[in-house]
């Protein structure tokens, strides 16, 4: 019985959660650096078609061009609708490109919010569990011509929003902030800073034994040319709670810290519950898998 319990607390955090919350910000913070340039006329990548003019673009996804720490080559559509004070509204749509580690399909994203800060260094987004898109009906997410004022003005609202900075909080809160910066580099997105905070669940993650695994991000940044295999700095958060359970019952959490070394690996600071025996240590991500 003794051995049994020592087995299950040796086990190492469940980062699926955690890897799709990565993906999807990192491929977020890609197509907001491209739909702001091309709403200003800057210089972009080479594998941006503008032909449909630059509220409608299209962007190839291949080996030369690949979307950060996301798998697969394929295409997605962005489609971007923008107000006179140059704020905006973004959806895309992904084509043959592999966004997630489970069963779940993502085929993008509807209504994320943009807006470059006013001191011009970076652009900010927010995005909710709601807008990544899993089901059916997905190709008309780029379709914006019936969106309406008062609805892009709530949307862009949430660019007002404050910056989670206790991940336990953030956990519960599924909504994340992003901060991208291109750093005058329109052309090349790949060397973009890309800092995330917030937390909850893209989509239901469960374990083998019946946990609901969220995740939470805090001031996590994430810079492909400098690490393509993990972020480079900030915390993370991964909580496993009883399916079904009402209250909740905390399964186990872990307190991750990012590093500079481009390993595909984070730190174990603290480890609680069913991960009691993995503080301490270091652990793969598995976003370059």
């Amino acid at each position: 019985m003794q051995s049994c319990s020592i087995r299950e607390n040796n086990e190492p955090p469940e980062l699926e959660s955690l890897r799709q919350g990565i993906r999807t910000s990192a491929a977020i913070g890609y197509c907001a650096s491209i739909a702001v340039s091309a709403h200003k006329g800057l210089p972009l990548p080479l594998n941006v078609d503008t032909e449909a003019g630059p509220g409608l673009l299209h962007v190839r996804i291949d080996d030369q061009y690949p979307l950060p720490f996301n798998k697969g080559t394929g295409n997605m559509i962005i489609a971007s609708l923008w107000n006179e004070n140059g704020g905006g509204l973004m959806s895309v749509l992904f084509a043959g490109i592999d966004q997630s580690d489970s069963d779940l399909k993502i085929y993008g994203f509807w209504a994320v919010p943009l807006a470059e800060d006013l001191s011009g260094e970076y652009i900010k987004a927010v995005y909710a569990d709601q807008d990544i898109i899993t089901g059916y009906g997905s190709d008309t997410i780029i379709d914006l011509t019936s969106i309406t004022g008062f609805f892009m003005n709530s949307r862009l609202n949430l660019l007002e929003s404050d910056e989670p900075e206790d991940p336990f909080v953030a956990v519960k809160q599924n909504f994340w902030i992003m901060k991208i910066s291109p750093k005058g580099t329109y052309n090349v997105v790949l060397d973009d800073d890309i800092e995330v905070s917030g937390g909850g669940q893209l989509a239901e993650v469960v374990d083998q034994s019946g946990g609901v695994v969220y995740h939470a991000l805090i001031e996590a940044r994430m810079n492909y040319l400098q690490c393509s295999r993990n972020p480079v700095s900030g915390y993370a958060l991964s909580q496993n709670f009883r399916a079904g359970s009402e209250p909740l019952i905390d399964l186990g959490n872990s307190l991750i810290r990012f590093h500079s070394s481009c390993d595909g690996k984070a730190h174990v600071e603290i480890s609680t519950g069913k991960y009691s025996g993995f503080p301490n240590k270091d652990i793969s991500l598995g976003l370059d898998l």
